[in-house]
């Protein structure tokens, strides 16, 4: 199983369960959004320092999808010793691994709302004797999947 989203992949291998914050480096999508911002800003803004801004936007954007790509952060859970891990992750080596908590339990599973620039977003967190912020979803539909995939897929023994 491998669910694509924007902002997290689920995926499962055997009987670990991953859930990815790993945003995919797409070339087709950086070039699309780049030639349109191009166009846009030599439009508004004239040749000259249209120019200017479109290759600074070019820049900016491919070093922020290139870092997302690079750095990212997966959750584990093992159905069959019920351990949640999370691995900190550059370029597909771990750099830190955290243990969560040693018996998952899906109820403890909280999800905050989080609004910035307008926009509701959702903090996912897992309460423990501490609580531990693992993943930000982009909307409420994000969310209710990541609680259905939680509460009919994941099974511990």
């Amino acid at each position: 199983m491998n669910e694509n989203e924007d902002y997290f992949r689920i995926s499962k291998n055997g009987n670990i369960h991953t859930l990815s914050d790993r945003i995919p480096f797409n070339w087709k999508e950086l070039m699309i959004w780049t030639s349109a911002s191009f166009i846009f800003l030599i439009w508004f803004l004239g040749i000259g320092v249209g120019i200017f801004i479109a290759i600074l936007t070019l820049i900016g954007y491919t070093i922020y999808r290139f870092a997302s790509w690079i750095y990212y952060t997966e959750l584990k859970i093992d159905e069959q010793t019920g351990k949640i891990t999370r691995l900190k992750k550059i370029l597909d080596r771990t750099q830190k691994t955290e243990l969560i908590a040693c018996k998952f339990d899906p109820n403890r599973f909280e999800y905050s709302e989080l609004t910035r620039s307008g926009k509701t977003k959702f903090l996912m967190n897992y309460r423990t004797h501490k609580n531990n912020e693992l993943l930000i979803l982009k909307n409420k539909a994000d969310k209710e999947l990541i609680e259905k995939y939680i509460t009919e897929k994941i099974t511990v023994l």
